[in-house]
């Protein structure tokens, strides 16, 4: 039975654990914002399974790695870098299973941001390079069948994200990146877009002829204390520069997402689910990618 100076403390901690969270819950509303920190450190990790390319069961894993570093007034400098995965396995599975993890290339960014309206609207333009890490083996030397797998790694850590950031799945290639996003904070509600403009070259005879890519991508969410619930849309067109390119290799993807802010801590979780291209209809089929994206991160 509680005695009452048990039953005393109880009540203090209650009262002092009520008191904590509300202060936590009332600083991480004032702290929300849409864009990154000034300086970051952060990971994610993309998970898929799909029948997809080249008429095999792919099983994928993809962790990144993105940090941020504040260089001047309103300078950043961004570094992304990714590891993927997958696992392989034909029709018929006479061949058995396969795998391959490899590199992405990293992408090196220099961006200038700029806030208004007291940090509620933020905008940002920069530049990047990506550094071209990974690299087609010798097939000479690891096989053809191994060759193979590893071109549809690369493949499918684009393909499950909806063929964005083309630029760090690239084999053999090197890269000039040009981002810019504007983001807006209101109490309660936050939202941003995002467009980049990207040139893919070659930086051996085994990798494809340069082109460009387009995306954009907007996303919404609610300011619900320490939850951010919201939705992401995006588009990207792979082959601006080709001849006979019309839109119609083009790809939408959707995405509901919610972020979770604690102090200096923030995480993401969100699936992200293939519509087609733009003008088709968005029915469920099996040729589809769906991606699980989980990450966390810390503001320093």
């Amino acid at each position: 039975m509680p005695t009452p100076h048990r039953t005393l403390v109880l009540h203090r901690w209650s009262a002092a654990w009520l008191v904590a969270t509300a202060l936590l819950l009332t600083g991480m509303r004032a702290g929300a914002q849409v864009r990154e920190p000034d300086n970051f450190l952060a990971t994610s990790v993309t998970f898929s399974s799909a029948p997809r390319l080249r008429h095999v069961s792919t099983r994928h894993v993809s962790p990144t790695l993105a940090a941020g570093f504040r260089v001047s007034e309103h300078g950043q400098l961004r570094l992304d870098w990714g590891l993927p995965y997958t696992a392989l396995k034909p029709e018929g599975g006479v061949e058995g299973t396969t795998s391959h993890v490899g590199s992405s290339n990293l992408l090196v960014g220099l961006h200038h941001v700029r806030t208004f309206a007291d940090d509620s609207l933020f905008v940002r333009i920069g530049a990047g390079v990506a550094l071209p890490l990974a690299r087609h083996e010798d097939a000479d030397i690891i096989g053809s069948r191994r060759v193979e797998t590893e071109g549809v790694n690369y493949a499918t850590a684009a393909a499950v994200r909806g063929l964005a950031d083309p630029w760090l799945w690239a084999l053999d290639t090197t890269s000039v990146v040009l981002p810019m996003a504007v983001g807006v904070d209101l109490p309660g509600f936050q939202a941003r877009a995002d467009v980049a403009l990207g040139m893919l070259m070659p930086v051996s005879r085994s990798a494809r002829d340069t082109h460009f890519v387009a995306q954009a991508s907007v996303e919404a969410s609610l300011g619900l204390g320490m939850l951010e619930p919201g939705v992401r849309a995006q588009v990207v067109s792979p082959h601006l520069t080709e001849a006979t390119w019309d839109g119609e290799d083009s790809q939408l993807s959707l995405e509901p997402f919610v972020r979770v802010r604690l102090g200096p801590a923030f995480a993401r979780a969100g699936v992200r689910i293939d519509l087609g291209a733009p003008e088709s209809s968005p029915a469920p089929s099996a040729s589809r990618m769906w991606a699980l994206g989980m990450g966390l991160g810390v503001a320093f």
